[in-house]
């Protein structure tokens, strides 16, 4: 979900706004989930009326978690459902994220990469507390059981960071677990900072469906660029969607919570998925983003994709 230009021009606080949703409870109930989270988070953040990009942010995912757990109780069909959530706001030069979850905001600056967001796994806590090792946890049995989620409770704990500087050059990927979970940091960092970003998103989620991707692939490249022509700065921003068939749901999340407190990031961030254009803002930044979204359904899907 990502606001427009139009939007952004009325709505309050202001800025660019980006989201990733990753859907968990079956087909239904995890597109349902991950559809209220997107669209809650982003008509918040417009109608909140204040200029406090945090507090917005907050309140926003507040807001969706208490719609996704009341549709829960109320529709038989849609309980369990729940879904992750990474909001990322950038309004001139800083950036702010909301994030409940194991989908991920990474930041690259300088052919560094650092994860900005904190995994609300059991395997990640497990890594925290030193009992377990990275490399352990790629493979854990439980790797995919969530701690936090929205929707799975009444009430959820949110992070929220920032404000953090943005600069030119500096690039953001945001992904579901369907990428990080089959593509590691240091690949990630290679392709995108080698490659265009649309280049650099078409090869990230090709790379998580060779490799037997088998959730679904949500992947955002955005990359802050200097306007040399304007003023006033420019969102360039291009999408694609793709559908392939699919793969069994993940379990659903746990309803408790993990007490881990999120790493301390550099300078930057943002969150999102879905149309956007053109947008202007203050500061002296082009943001640029790609955007892949790649669905697997089920076994269909992988004979779809080696027949291309």
């Amino acid at each position: 979900m990502l606001t427009s230009p139009a939007e952004e021009k009325s709505g309050h606080p202001g800025g660019r706004l980006m989201i990733v949703a990753d859907g968990m409870g079956g087909h239904r109930g995890g597109a349902t989930a991950s559809r209220l989270a997107g669209e809650t988070v982003k008509t918040h953040y417009l109608e909140s009326g204040i200029d406090d990009i945090p507090a917005a942010l907050r309140e926003g995912l507040t807001k969706a978690n208490s719609l996704i757990f009341a549709e829960s109780q109320t529709h038989l069909e849609l309980r369990g459902m729940g879904t992750t959530t990474s909001a990322l706001a950038v309004r001139g030069n800083e950036a702010w994220f909301a994030h409940v979850g194991d989908s991920r905001i990474y930041f690259i600056r300088g052919g560094e990469i650092q994860q900005l967001t904190d995994d609300h796994s059991l395997v990640a806590s497990m890594v925290r507390e030193g009992l377990l090792t990275a490399k352990e946890a790629e493979t854990h049995p439980r790797r995919n059981v969530l701690q936090r989620s929205m929707g799975v409770s009444e009430e959820v704990e949110i992070d929220v960071r920032g404000p953090l500087e943005v600069q030119e050059g500096d690039t953001f990927v945001l992904c579901s677990d369907g990428l990080h979970g089959l593509v590691k940091t240091e690949e990630i960092k290679e392709l995108v900072f080698e490659k265009q970003i649309e280049e650099a998103a078409d090869k990230l989620v090709d790379l998580a469906l060779t490799r037997g991707a088998p959730d679904n692939v949500t992947v955002i490249v955005a990359r802050i660029e200097r306007d040399d022509f304007d003023d006033e700065p420019t969102v360039v921003d291009k999408q694609q969607v793709t559908f392939e068939s699919g793969a069994p749901a993940p379990p659903p999340a746990s309803a408790a919570k993990d007490g881990g407190a999120p790493p301390s990031p550099p300078t930057a961030a943002e969150g999102g998925g879905a149309p956007a254009s053109v947008k202007q803002v203050r500061g002296a930044t082009i943001i640029k983003w790609m955007l892949l979204f790649v669905v697997i359904l089920g076994a269909a899907g992988l004979w779809l994709f080696q027949t291309r």
